[in-house]
């Protein structure tokens, strides 16, 4: 599924070359001497193994390619330039896999340190270390997208696509299995392929100002271009990762990503603001509870011994016609009331319900003295 756009991948890389514009163009020289230092040492080597013909064999080729139909030149290239020819492509080959491809995988290694911050230009020589396996990985790569190709060409295009993220992967793992290579590419560009097109096709234009100003150009869009493709993969890494199509173990960071976790950040800070908002109704809750704590130490109510000594007032009717008493709904939701264990036991206590609130007993004062004074 497309999860970036055009515009962010190459604000991104604007942003990644304002930080090392100048080491990742050196980078890209350092690259290109030493590939060309490497076919040119192969041509060298042949040059004197055939006793300094090869500028000749090469001035055949050119007269062949430019439609020279001279006999001469056609029994050389017969002869001679044919056999040597197909001995020099075979080792420029060989050359190019096991030195060229690994270097041009440690440029785009090199880029995608350089995300973080600064990189080393030890970076390069990185995938030199496994040399001979990525190169075995890079002819494999070739060959798929060759004979997917000889179907009408539209499929070898689709699976070039489909397998580009190989030499990115590489940089990054370049001790990766061959077919797991394959399977991460193939999924991370699984609805991108397209967009992967177009977004080299907007670089048409780029290409042709290099052309026009002779190079001049190239000084910052070879850079661009490559930070541009490192940035395009690091989102569809991303996305792979989401969907469990890859781990971290599989393809380290070996920069600091730009893919942010922010969704998962946020809802990790979800669970503490909803076990505190829990725990502060609880408290809400609980607060009355712990407000009706004096109600359990109205002890006074049990130390009201003159009521049992009172028994006439226990008798009198006025007490007992008060009745009021028993709506007072507070006192019998007060579930501290009932732990009074002593009050319960108390035989004259429980007649005289009302005696638990004290009011009635400060009423019957009154009726005390009246039973004095006669």
């Amino acid at each position: 599924m497309w999860t970036w756009s055009r515009k962010e991948l190459k604000t991104n890389a604007k942003a990644a070359l304002k930080r090392s514009l100048w080491k990742d163009l050196l980078a890209l020289i350092i690259f290109g001497l030493i590939a060309g230092a490497v076919s040119y040492c192969v041509f060298l080597i042949f040059n004197a193994l055939t006793g300094g013909k090869m500028f000749e064999y090469q001035e055949a080729l050119q007269n062949i390619q430019n439609g020279a139909q001279n006999a001469e030149v056609i029994k050389k290239l017969n002869e001679e330039v044919g056999p040597v020819y197909s001995i020099y492509s075979m080792i420029n080959s060989i050359a190019s896999l096991f030195i060229i491809a690994p270097l041009g995988i440690g440029t785009y290694r090199f880029f995608q340190v350089s995300r973080s911050g600064n990189a080393s230009f030890s970076e390069l020589f990185v995938p030199l270390k496994k040399f001979f396996r990525i190169g075995l990985i890079m002819c494999w790569l070739g060959i798929k997208v060759f004979l997917w190709s000889l179907l009408f060409i539209i499929p070898g295009i689709i699976k070039a696509y489909e397998y580009s993220q190989v030499p990115l992967i590489l940089a990054e793992n370049p001790s990766i299995k061959r077919r797991r290579a394959f399977q991460i590419s193939k999924a991370m560009t699984k609805g991108n392929k397209w967009h992967l097109f177009v977004l080299e096709l907007s670089f048409i234009l780029w290409i042709l100002g290099t052309v026009c100003t002779c190079g001049l150009l190239g000084i910052y869009f070879g850079p661009y271009y490559q930070a541009t493709f490192v940035e395009a993969y690091y989102k569809m890494k991303a996305k792979a990762l989401a969907d469990g199509k890859l781990t971290l173990e599989e393809l380290p960071n070996i920069c600091m990503p730009s893919f942010p976790a922010a969704p998962a950040v946020e809802q990790n800070n979800v669970v503490p603001a909803v076990a505190t908002a829990a725990a502060a109704a609880t408290a809400v809750a609980a607060a009355p509870a712990e407000e009706a704590a004096p109600v359990v130490e109205a002890a006074p109510v049990v130390e009201a011994a003159p009521a049992e000594e009172a028994a006439p007032a226990a008798e009198a009717a006025p007490v007992e016609e008060a009745a009021p008493a028993e709506e007072a709904a507070p006192v019998e939701e007060a579930a501290p009331a009932e732990e009074a264990a002593p009050v319960e036991e108390a035989a004259p206590v429980e007649e005289a319900a009302p005696a638990e609130e004290a009011a009635p007993a400060e009423e019957a004062a009154p009726a005390e003295e009246k039973t004095e004074a006669e």
